[in-house]
């Protein structure tokens, strides 16, 4: 008489221990998910007017935005009105409608590494800011271009943390932080990804701060 209570609950016990994982599991990629419902200025609009604290490092090449959408009238090149466009789309929100213009302009210049970086960009803000394969080709392929390109770093920071890789990724954000120094838009985006990596691999925000000031 007593086992169908001691059944019901090791039942109860393991549909808990199922509910746990399933909720932690959720709640990781949610982490990663929510890092950008925020709608912050995509990296690749954004104009880097300060000085960055490496010689090796030049600031990154702005894509086309909303500012130069009266270039698109008097664009000759059809790669550039291309670029103008979803670089304007990507810059207003609309990441996922800025993917085929953007896949247009890399067909019209298929080397030009700051339109395959705003591609993954666009690609990963369209995916809530999960870095799929192909968002990861396109960094990787500005890598190869110039292994020091600051968004590209900055993204494939970001799919090292999502692939269970916390460490490499924090080396990858302190270095930039180091990099592009007071630079605000770029310090926000460092200071909401740093903080989850370095809990993974137990280092404290002091010692984080602390990191990334020694060398600047």
């Amino acid at each position: 008489m007593r086992e169908a209570p001691t059944n019901q609950q090791q039942r109860s016990r393991r549909w808990s221990k199922l509910y746990l994982a399933s909720s932690v599991a959720g709640a990781a990629a949610g982490i990663a998910g929510a890092i950008w419902f925020t709608h912050l200025p995509p990296l690749t609009t954004h104009h880097v007017t300060v000085s960055l604290n490496s010689a090796a490092t030049a600031p990154p090449v702005p894509l086309e935005g909303l500012s130069d959408l009266p270039k698109l009238i008097a664009a000759k090149d059809a790669s550039q009105s291309w670029a103008i466009a979803g670089g304007a789309l990507l810059q207003v929100g609309l990441a996922r409608f800025s993917v085929p213009m953007l896949e247009h302009a890399i067909k019209r210049d298929p080397d030009n590494s700051v339109l395959h970086v705003a591609l993954g960009e666009a690609l990963a803000l369209a995916d809530k800011g999960l870095i799929s394969d192909r968002a990861k080709a396109e960094f990787e392929f500005a890598l190869r271009n110039d292994p020091n390109d600051l968004i590209a770093r900055f993204y494939i920071g970001l799919w090292l943390l999502q692939n269970g890789k916390a460490k490499p990724a924090l080396v990858k954000w302190v270095g930039l932080m180091r990099t592009v120094g007071s630079d605000q838009t770029w310090n926000d985006r460092l200071w909401m990804v740093m903080p989850a990596a370095a809990e993974e691999v137990g280092i404290n925000q002091l010692t984080l701060q602390a990191l990334c000031a020694s060398g600047m």
